[in-house]
Parts: C-alpha cells; sequence; structure tokens
C-alpha cells in the first residue's frame, strides 16, 4: 500500500550519483600533480652553500622556540615554533604545522637545535638528532587524500548510479522479496567498497598498491552485503509463518501499538495505538486510552494474518514493529484495510475484532 513514487523521483539518486562521480574525477585529476611534485621535490640536489633557489633544497640550522599542540574537537594538530640561524627577536619566529605527533615532536624541547630542509619558498621537512619528521607543507604525500576521498565518492556515485536505474527500470518487475532487499545490500557493499578504498589511499603503495586494494576489497564486500540480505530474508520468511496468531481475548481494557492504513475515516495520522478489551476496538493518540478515540466500525471483517511484506508495506511498520510485527488484513466493504502490530498485541486485537461482533 505505498506510494508508486514518480519518476523524477526515481532520477534523483542517478542524478546525484553523477555529481558525486564528477567530484571524484576531478579529484583524481589532482592526482598526478601532486605526485610529480613529490617526485620532484624528491630529486633537488642540495642547494649550493649560503645559496637558496627553488629547484634546489636548502639545509639550515634554526633553534627550537616552543611545541605548540592545538586540540582541535578530538583531534590536535601540532606546531614547531623555531627560529633561523640562532636569531633572537621574535620576529625571526617560525610557526611549522607537523604532519603528525612524531618522534621529533616529542624529543624537542626549547632551545634545542634543529635543521630547517627549504624548498621552494617553504620548509618541507625538520631534523633533530638524525631524525627527520615532515611538515604539511611536505609534498610526498600530497595525493594521498584525493585518492582516498576520490575512490570512496566514486563508489558511491556508482551506487546512486545503479540505484536510479533500478529503482527506474528494474525494481517494478523484480520478486517482491529481492525488490526490497537488493538495493540495501548493495549500499551496504558500495559503502565497504568505499572506505576499503579511502584507506587504501591513505595506506596504499602507490596509486598502483592503493587501486589494487581497492579491487581486491570489492568481493569480501559483495560477500557481506549478500550474506546481509540473506539473513534479514530469512528472517521475514520465518516472521511469515503466522500460524501463532491467534485471538486471545483481553482480560481488561488495554492500549496496545497498532497503525491502521487503508482509504477509511479510521485511519487516523498519529493514531498509533489501539484500545481493546472494552468493545469495539478503536484507535486513539492516547496512551491511556480515554481521548481521541476512533471506534472501529462492525463492517471491518477480518480475512487473515499475514508478516510484514518489504516494498508492499509501510517502511515505518519494520521501525515500529520489527521484523516479527505482523499485518492483519481486513475489508470495510470493497476496500482493503490493514492493521500492523506486534505478534502477541496481534491476538489481542483478532479477538477484539471478532468477538465483539457477535
Amino acid at each position: 500500500m505505498t506510494k508508486k513514487p514518480a519518476p523524477w523521483q526515481t532520477a534523483l539518486p542517478a542524478i546525484f550519483g553523477v555529481l558525486v562521480m564528477a567530484v571524484s574525477a576531478w579529484l583524481f585529476a589532482t592526482v598526478p600533480g601532486h605526485r610529480a611534485e613529490g617526485r620532484a621535490y624528491l630529486a633537488a640536489p642540495a642547494c649550493p652553500a649560503g645559496a637558496r633557489a627553488d629547484d634546489c633544497r636548502q639545509v639550515v640550522p634554526a633553534t627550537v622556540e616552543s611545541v605548540e599542540r592545538e586540540v582541535r574537537g578530538k583531534g590536535a594538530r601540532y606546531w614547531l615554533h623555531v627560529t633561523e640561524g640562532g636569531a633572537e627577536d621574535a620576529a625571526g619566529v617560525q610557526r611549522l604545522r607537523m604532519r603528525e605527533p612524531g618522534p621529533v615532536v616529542d624529543s624537542v624541547r626549547p632551545g634545542d637545535a634543529v635543521t630547517l630542509t627549504h624548498w621552494r619558498g617553504e620548509v618541507r621537512a625538520v631534523t633533530f638528532d638524525g631524525i627527520t619528521e615532515d611538515t604539511r607543507a611536505n609534498p610526498l604525500d600530497d595525493w594521498r587524500m584525493p585518492l582516498g576521498i576520490g575512490l570512496a565518492l566514486l563508489t558511491v556515485g556508482l551506487v546512486l548510479v545503479w540505484a536510479g536505474w533500478y529503482y527506474r527500470f528494474r525494481r517494478p518487475t523484480a520478486p517482491k522479496g529481492r525488490r526490497a532487499l537488493l538495493p540495501g545490500a548493495v549500499m551496504l557493499a558500495g559503502m565497504l567498497v568505499g572506505t576499503v578504498g579511502f584507506f587504501a589511499g591513505l595506506a596504499g603503495d602507490g596509486v598502483p598498491g592503493a587501486l589494487l586494494i581497492t579491487a581486491c576489497g570489492i568481493p569480501p564486500s559483495a560477500a557481506v552485503g549478500a550474506l546481509c540480505m540473506w539473513l534479514v530474508w530469512r528472517r521475514l520468511r520465518r516472521a511469515a509463518d503466522t500460524r501463532d496468531v491467534v485471538p486471545v481475548p483481553a482480560t481488561k481494557r488495554r492500549t496496545v501499538r497498532a497503525s491502521v492504513s487503508g482509504d477509511v475515516p479510521y485511519s487516523v495520522s498519529g493514531h498509533h495505538l489501539l484500545v481493546v478489551g472494552d468493545g469495539r476496538p478503536a484507535t486513539t493518540p492516547d496512551p491511556a486510552g480515554r481521548c481521541a478515540r476512533v471506534t472501529l466500525p462492525e463492517t471491518l471483517t477480518v480475512e487473515g494474518v499475514r508478516g510484514f511484506r518489504l516494498g508492499e508495506d509501510p517502511d515505518s511498520w519494520l521501525q515500529a514493529y520489527t521484523y516479527a510485527g505482523v499485518a492483519i488484513e481486513c475489508r470495510d466493504g470493497d476496500k482493503p484495510v490493514l492493521i500492523a502490530a506486534r505478534r502477541q498485541d496481534a491476538s489481542l486485537i483478532l479477538d477484539a475484532l471478532t468477538t465483539t461482533r457477535t
């Protein structure tokens, strides 16, 4: 009894997916430039004594003034304050952001002598006691973040494009169970592949290595998505057996959670409770069952009980009653009516709908 989406609604995921892939392509386009800059930095020779140029690396002595730890939420940034050539005036202090809290940041103290590596006008590394630590300006790993984010976004974009195609062309003719579960399984697998790709970009051995790790992550991610799909489907199949749902009389007035769905006046928005054990059952938003009651009419007859059907029943039912919930199929004249409830509550509702009519 779900509303069929309009064609433009099914196209939205595909359109958004194309935009996401465009961002991914732009990030990929920046990777060669970052890689070239890193290679140029490694290949740059040492500058002659007393000279400084953009095409060579110059090593300059400096003195540590302080180490700063800047807290940002759950993370932190680390800064090294240094003066080059032993300068004592405050104007000569440089504030260098380090890439991570490495051995240099952990070891240096104010007054320690370090050496700075300059290249193309910026300090790229700091060396202390024979240990070198990169600054954030070091270009060697600048390609990793665009590649990792690009791989993650590419996966998300492909999944969204597939979802748009599937909902537009395949969903109307797909089997009911698979129709609802397959997109979730594919999206889960896509999220896993995207996560693998992101971390592969950050930690992989070069671009080919990151791509290889991402490709190797596809089969296990697909297996996890298929397994989750099978587990949910098995759970739904078990819940479809409603032989245990039989009428049970309520010993006193009770208010149970239930949802009435149908083109009838007693299917009221916000009325997610049903009063039983007090005459004809009635919907109400009041937990006490006293206010705003709308009685279900005598013309409402029960036709059967079934499990939830993904893709047909409202999605909110699964959240409210879990997979073990049931739908009581009724009819009021020529209008079909569904009443969703938990299994134990459905027995009370069945009795209230049948016995109070006699």
